[in-house]
């Protein structure tokens, strides 16, 4: 194989797609050839820096594309919007099972339409003289009259003056009481029952009592609820409007942010409430946020100047003292790993190099000839 060919299948090779005899072939020309290995070895490493690690996208990916979608299909003109329902509603009409449905349900109703009465039944009650027979008497229903109500019996007159006294009594009670007589709707609530009491209502809420739309309440409700974008559009909303809310609204939408896309897009936002809101709880607890996240994205510098201003302020002085010991930990290793590093890719002080096997003849061949 010459250089030529093996240019042809160089990436066949690279990806493993060749033959086994083409691939004999490709690897002995490499051996021999210095240019053809340093392409090969080129495109490998090409290769390998090439390839990307795999990342588990957020987990509130999936809510910020709903929610994007949302929002493009309501800036969309009304009659956009009528052309999409119609194309999907047309999309579900040509599957086989809505057709199959369809016909099933007309199948049916044609059936109930052409049913027929059974025989002998009736479609009205028929009242006969005496006499009839008995087969068809069995529809007639009688009816008893019913007799009016006799008039009630009057007390003896031993019981009349004992319900009178009761009376009184009833009477005397309810004005030394002054308790007023139960009205109508008092004796419906005292007739239900334990269950028709304890059953849930299903009246709306009254009026008010619900957060207001861009109010603190309703952006914490969509926080805490897990919609994260709509969480911070609310927040950074708030803390437009300006405030004493504005510095804890800023820091809820960054907050919002990390959650959303970590600490690569949070990082710098908490920077920017920190320098906003200066000397402030919320302002404090950024500058805190802000050295997290560069820790752990490894930037130990940004890291440091973060957490350095938080040692004037009491609440956090402590916390910030152990960080910044930890950094300096994380800083010696790192400081330690790259000498080592360097050390190592360094070339051996005082090594002999060997010379070429051209050089060494051409300095044997004088010593050669001064002997002879």
């Amino acid at each position: 194989m010459d250089c030529e060919k093996f240019d042809r299948v160089v990436l066949d090779l690279l990806y493993g797609e060749l033959d086994e005899l083409t691939e004999a072939a490709a690897k002995r020309h490499i051996e021999h050839c210095s240019r053809c290995k340093g392409v090969s070895s080129g495109l490998r490493a090409t290769r390998e820096v090439g390839t990307l690690a795999l990342v588990d996208p957020p987990d509130s990916l999936e809510l910020g594309i709903l929610e994007a979608e949302r929002r493009m299909n309501a800036k969309l003109p009304l009659g956009k919007r009528l052309g999409r329902a119609v194309s999907i509603l047309a999309v579900y009409a040509m599957r086989p099972q809505l057709a199959m449905a369809a016909l099933l349900l007309l199948m049916i109703g044609s059936s109930l339409f052409f049913l027929r009465a059974r025989p002998g039944a009736q479609d009205s009650v028929l009242v006969t003289e005496r006499g009839t027979p008995e087969a068809e008497a069995e529809h007639v229903t009688i009816v008893a009259v019913p007799e009016p109500a006799a008039a009630p019996a009057p007390l003896a007159s031993a019981a009349m003056p004992r319900l009178a006294g009761a009376k009184n009594e009833a009477a005397a009670h309810d004005r030394e009481t002054d308790k007023p007589s139960a009205t109508s709707g008092e004796l419906a609530e005292a007739a239900k029952t334990d269950d028709e009491k304890t059953a849930p209502s299903d009246a709306e809420p009254l009026p008010g009592t619900e957060p207001a739309a861009d109010s603190l309440d309703a952006a914490s409700a969509a926080f805490t609820g897990g919609r994260y974008v709509e969480a911070q559009r609310r927040f950074e909303e708030i803390a437009a409007r300006g405030g004493s809310e504005a510095p804890g609204a800023a820091l809820q939408a960054v907050e919002a942010l990390r959650r959303q896309r970590g600490c690569p897009a949070a990082a710098p936002r908490y920077d920017d409430v920190h320098s906003r809101y200066p000397d402030t709880p919320s302002g404090n607890e950024a500058a805190w946020q802000a050295g997290d996240c560069y820790r752990a994205l490894g930037e130990l510098t940004r890291a440091r100047q973060s957490l350095e201003g938080l040692l004037q302020v009491a609440e956090y002085r402590s916390r910030a003292e152990a960080a910044l010991q930890e950094l300096s930990l994380r800083e010696e290793q790192v400081a330690s790993a790259n000498a080592k590093k360097a050390k190592a890719a360094a070339p051996a002080a005082g090594a002999p190099v060997p010379a070429s096997p051209p050089a060494a003849a051409k300095a044997a061949a004088p010593r050669a000839v001064e002997s002879q």
